[in-house]
């Protein structure tokens, strides 16, 4: 165990924002102007997806397939910005999740 604490308060010094890099699966649904965004992990709070820009494309919803929470999300030039909710953790039961994005 002190290992792991000694590890955590190391990440916090080098990294204060808790600021993660993610590799998720974006493809194109084929349907209505639809992107799908597998995630693998999301134990992390906010997702910055860089390439949804607003110079890329204009999102007009963004839902979680198959879960029943709300998800905020603000789209700048900057990027796509998804806060998922507190306690919206990777689990035995829910080992990925889904945005669907319409644009």
């Amino acid at each position: 165990m002190a290992t792991n604490a000694k590890e955590i308060k190391t990440n916090n010094i080098l990294n204060p924002l808790n600021i993660h890099e993610l590799k998720p699966m974006i493809f194109y649904s084929g349907k209505d102007d639809e992107l799908s965004i597998v995630l693998q992990e999301f134990n992390h709070g906010d997702l910055i997806i860089k390439s949804l820009s607003t110079d890329v494309l204009q999102v007009k919803e963004l839902i979680l397939e198959d879960e029943d929470v709300e998800v905020s999300w603000k789209q700048s030039r900057k990027g796509l910005r998804v806060t998922l909710p507190d306690g919206f953790v990777n689990s035995d039961e829910r080992k990925k999740c889904t945005l669907k994005i319409k644009f």
